[in-house]
């Protein structure tokens, strides 16, 4: 099996909104407005990164690699434009749905694992409305298909009277071999046709954990002396090897000193 496109072209961006793009920096303070007006905008970029994780055969990484690239061409040190584009990558991941959570819940806690799931989240879930899973002896055919589907929709004076690519061996001689990028390249060419722009859903308000029971709570004030206990250990260990270090090197620079103490001595006795 292999990934290819859908061949809907529904392709979506909530571009740099709601992403810090009015944020000021300091040395703006005198100058308050002076900052928003005048930074440069990172929202290309966002457009991009988002069309990028809807192609199917793309990479999380190629992406987020993408984007760097890109906000660090179009900000050439501007401060607020780099802040923007921090922030922008920060909340361009999807909320955790409650059901996340809970599957989050029932596996150990890991943070690097944690780390690489909420960053790929984003581009899991766009890679999975983007892209199905045809055999790998259908996949030209598919992607075939999925070019024409392209053209036809934004783009019809690329196809002949029989609906078929005019230039379809001029394409394949620049792309075999390349599909993701070029069905990425078609995109953010035809971006103003083929990409809409949506608002980002506001998260749910936030509703507190219900209190715990006589037991729970009981349950969980064992586990956390238990804790603290085991911290106060780790932290005395810590301590102790510090010591331990610290002596070890006094003990070094004292025997360093004597020897050189020593070697000076029997200089001054030759002389």
């Amino acid at each position: 099996m292999k990934a290819a496109g859908n061949g809907d072209h529904k392709l979506w961006s909530y571009g740099c909104k709601d992403s810090g793009l009015n944020i000021l920096s300091m040395a703006d303070m005198n100058n308050p407005l002076g900052g928003a007006k005048n930074s440069k905008n990172v929202d290309k970029c966002c457009v991009e990164r988002d069309i990028c994780k809807q192609t199917c055969g793309t990479t999380s990484k190629e992406c987020h690699n993408n984007f760097q690239a890109c906000s660090k061409k179009t900000c050439k040190g501007d401060q607020n434009c780099n802040l923007a584009a921090m922030m922008s990558d920060i909340k361009s991941e999807p909320e955790e749905t409650e059901e996340e959570k809970a599957a989050d819940l029932k596996e150990p806690y890991d943070y690097e694992k944690s780390r690489q799931k909420r960053e790929c989240r984003g581009y899991e879930k766009m890679q999975e409305s983007a892209c199905v899973c045809v055999p790998e002896d259908d996949w030209q055919l598919t992607t075939d298909s999925n070019l024409k589907a392209f053209y036809r929709k934004h783009n019809p004076e690329k196809l002949d009277d029989a609906g078929e690519i005019k230039d379809i061996d001029e394409v394949w001689k620049k792309w075999k071999g390349k599909e993701p990028a070029m069905f990425q390249a078609l995109a953010t060419k035809y971006k103003a046709k083929a990409v809409t722009i949506k608002v980002k859903p506001a998260p749910p308000p936030y509703k507190p954990p219900p209190p715990l029971s006589k037991e729970e709570q009981e349950k969980e004030d064992k586990r956390m002396a238990e804790n603290r206990a085991k911290w106060k250990l780790e932290d005395e260990q810590r301590e102790r090897e510090r010591k331990e270090r610290e002596e070890r090197k006094a003990e070094e620079k004292e025997e360093e000193d004597r020897r050189r103490t020593e070697e000076i001595e029997g200089e001054t006795v030759e002389l």
